[in-house]
């Protein structure tokens, strides 16, 4: 066994990583056509499957960090994954847990769970004005059946028709095309495409359109351009949307000190001041180094510190499990090969546990940013940001 042993790992310095590589995806190819159809198709949580998510691993970050990082995986892929749904897994596909090999790669943690949600987002509370045209109301002109696709949400068909009376009617007065201008921009503001959006809100140049243009820069998190917008806004009638906007915006990039200094200015007012309340302090933090070390000691402690008992339970009994039974092969086992298979496995196991429970950290750390954002935009929710676009045609 110890000349085997000693001939696969010549094999890896000889050719490098790229043949462990070939190998590992001969191995699971083989593993895919012969041993996973007899398990069934519902054993794994995860999309993509646990052999798949290895071999696409290992393909894009190299055999050793892939290995880790696949074994990590095979460790979370327990009876406890569906609880952890919503906190560090995000999106369904073919009926399991979304789960990509490049959320679990340390440098793209972070970048992971910008693309997630904080709560409620800003077009989650953009009311449309009381003026606008309500559902109960029968359209009577081009316009109020425009205002009133938009009023339902059909954002779609209401930007067709503000097109049409935008291009359609050349003697409309300026102040009309104004308010169908803004209209255009306010709908693809709510579908979030925000390139367009601009588009439209680049036509004027009142503070209708500044305050068109900072909404979407905000909601299309490019923060700086946004304050740049609303600080031409000073004194204006949109000025608390205005402290508000840029105060938050501080708070969505994780700047909790600047933005509480922001509001503190503004103290009198009485949701300004619970605003400037946020400075950060009461997040809760794990320390990735420490819950590895944890790991590296204890199987699995990392991961219970990092908030993950159902993982931490399962890695521990997996690592201790394989450690247990090569143990037990060594004493047992003449020809020592059991114990090699089961000692390499107890390793592959122990590095993903390790590695997992910096992960592990990292993500309770990131949850931890996300559930206090979100108590910032439940205080900020019903507010509305629309401006009575009407006022504009009057």
């Amino acid at each position: 066994m110890r000349k085997i042993l000693i001939i696969i790992m010549l094999y890896g310095v000889c050719f490098g990583q790229n043949s462990l590589i070939v190998t590992s995806n001969w191995v699971l190819t083989f593993y895919k056509k012969i041993i996973s159809p007899l398990q069934g198709q519902d054993i794994c949580n995860f999309s993509p499957t646990c052999s798949q998510f290895y071999r696409q691993s290992i393909n894009k970050y190299g055999f050793f960090v892939g290995s880790m990082i696949g074994a990590d995986r095979l460790l979370r892929c327990n009876p406890s994954a569906w609880s952890y749904f919503d906190k560090y897994y995000f999106g369904i596909s073919d009926y399991r847990i979304s789960d990509l090999p490049e959320n679990h790669y340390i440098k793209n943690v972070r970048q992971r769970f910008s693309t997630v949600q904080n709560g409620a987002t800003l077009n989650d509370y953009l009311l449309p004005s009381d003026s606008l045209q309500t559902n109960n109301q029968k359209p009577k002109t081009n316009l109020d059946f425009s205002n009133y696709l938009f009023q339902s949400e059909d954002y779609v068909r209401a930007i067709s028709e503000y097109k049409r009376l935008l291009f359609s009617d050349a003697d409309t007065q300026d102040c009309a095309k104004e308010y169908v201008q803004l209209m255009l921009g306010e709908c693809y503001l709510r579908i979030k495409e925000y390139n367009q959006a601009l588009t439209y809100f680049n036509t004027g140049k009142n503070f209708y359109f500044t305050y068109g243009r900072a909404r979407t820069y905000f909601e299309n998190s490019n923060y700086v351009k946004a304050r740049d917008e609303l600080n031409t806004l000073v004194n204006s009638q949109f000025d608390k949307e205005r402290i508000i906007l840029t105060g938050v915006s501080y708070f969505r990039e994780r700047n909790f000190i600047a933005g509480t200094k922001f509001f503190r200015n503004y103290s009198t007012d009485s949701l300004l001041n619970r605003l400037s309340k946020y400075d950060g302090k009461g997040i809760k933090k794990r320390n990735s180094v420490a819950s590895s070390l944890f790991s590296s000691v204890i199987p699995g402690s990392g991961q219970v510190y990092s908030g993950r008992l159902g993982d931490g339970l399962y890695s521990f009994l997996t690592v201790v499990g394989s450690g247990l039974i090569a143990d037990y092969y060594y004493y047992h086992d003449e020809s020592k090969i059991k114990f090699s298979i089961f000692t390499f496995l107890t390793a592959f196991f122990w590095a993903g546990n390790i590695y997992g429970a910096n992960i592990a950290a990292r993500e309770y750390n990131e949850f931890q940013v996300r559930k206090y954002q979100s108590r910032i935009e439940s205080d900020i929710e019903g507010f509305s940001f629309t401006p009575d676009y009407q006022e504009i045609r009057r």
